[in-house]
């Protein structure tokens, strides 16, 4: 199986690229294909869980995404870790800086656990997934997102089993908040 870029139009480039690719493809029986493609391309993301291992607790934030109300309808309200694009290429700095101006705790040595594409069916962004613990101590008033980027975000606590549930549910929604969340339920709050 190989694939080869015939042609790519870009679509559109307001936020992100958005572009059409004609690609040829030689299909595993060797038969060669011509496929047509649009992908987005937003750059790579960061995600991490917040987490307090001794109130067995952890940090959500909750925001408005338009794609939840164009698809469910509804206010558009989803729970979900502290994440956001990387920049300058560190995915590392980018999730300390995230944390902060999201949530409004310092943490220092986030700890990688793994990165992985999320939609590879249309778009290019690989996220790279972080925990780190918090403390209280570190809260500043500066939590809730940057108004410059329009970010209104509410700082939730919730014990772990609360979130578990709400996945169960079917309240929390975003898969990267899932994809930790079955992390922390195998690694740091295993079912006893």
């Amino acid at each position: 199986m190989k694939a080869k870029i015939l042609s790519k139009r870009k679509l559109s480039h307001i936020w992100s690229e958005f572009a059409q690719y004609v690609i040829s493809y030689t299909r595993s029986d060797d038969r060669t294909e011509t496929q047509v493609r649009e992908i987005h391309d937003t750059g790579n993301g960061a995600a991490i869980l917040l987490y307090h291992l001794e109130k067995k607790e952890i940090v959500l934030i909750r925001q408005f995404r338009l794609a939840a109300m164009l698809n469910e309808g509804g206010d558009g309200l989803l729970y979900e870790v502290c994440a956001g694009l990387i920049e300058d290429g560190n995915a590392h700095t980018t999730i300390i800086k995230e944390v902060k101006e999201e949530t409004g705790y310092s943490i220092e040595n986030p700890e990688f656990l793994f990165s992985a594409y999320a939609t590879p069916g249309a778009k290019t962004e690989k996220i790279h997934f972080f925990m780190a613990p918090y403390d209280k101590s570190s809260e500043n008033t500066t939590k809730g997102g940057l108004a410059e980027e329009q970010e209104d975000i509410e700082v939730i606590h919730l014990p772990f089993e609360a979130a578990w549930e709400a996945v169960q549910e079917g309240t929390i929604k975003d898969l990267k908040t899932i994809t930790l969340l079955l992390y922390a339920r195998l690694h740091l709050f295993p079912k006893k």
